[in-house]
């Protein structure tokens, strides 16, 4: 046999009593309420871990999309530049053509210069045809170096363009950080 505490005896008659004093409708009334307030608990509970849930997955799509983004924005650039590229080579091989054409040019009036006859022994007919060839000889150099010049300005503006198409590092890194503080849901 077991031998009962005081305190658990009074415990005991205490609930009793409690349950003798107050009707059993008002009993059933305290049960719905407290298995109602567990149920409104259970679905707040539940709601919160459905809208965690559902913002985990709006910044996972936010991070997916923004490297999307990126990777957009990296080929873009890789196209620019290998674009530029290809421009500068072609530039430059239409460059060599030119210059050795120059060079050809360069040594036939070397050789026409060389192989002339002399000023001296020649009469005064052959020095005004030679005078006249020289001043032609003359102006085409004068056209040349023009053309030169031009071609010149045009690498220039060649330059400027690759310089301007290329981002500049400052600015990018500016926006790399910019965009990696919204991944990150920070302002």
């Amino acid at each position: 046999m077991r031998l009962r505490s005081p305190v658990e005896g009074i415990g005991m008659k205490a609930f009793s009593m409690l349950f003798d004093i107050v009707p059993g409708w008002i009993w059933a009334l305290v049960c719905v309420g407290l298995f109602g307030w567990g149920g409104i608990n259970a679905y707040r509970v539940h709601s919160a871990k459905a809208d965690l849930i559902a913002l985990k997955y709006d910044h996972q799509s936010a991070l997916i999309e923004g490297l999307k983004e990126g990777s957009r924005q990296s080929d873009h650039l890789q196209r620019t530049k290998d674009e530029q590229i290809a421009q500068a080579q072609t530039r430059a091989k239409e460059n060599a053509v030119a210059a050795g054409r120059a060079r050809t040019e360069l040594d036939r009036l070397r050789q026409q210069a060389s192989s002339g006859a002399s000023a001296a022994n020649a009469s005064n007919g052959a020095c005004t045809r030679y005078a006249a060839a020289a001043n032609t000889v003359l102006n085409e150099c004068a056209g040349a170096l023009v053309t030169l010049a031009e071609t010149a300005d045009g690498h220039v503006n060649d330059i400027r363009t690759l310089t301007g198409s290329w981002p500049a590092w400052d600015k990018f890194a500016a926006e790399m950080t910019s965009f990696t503080q919204r991944l990150k849901g920070t302002p």
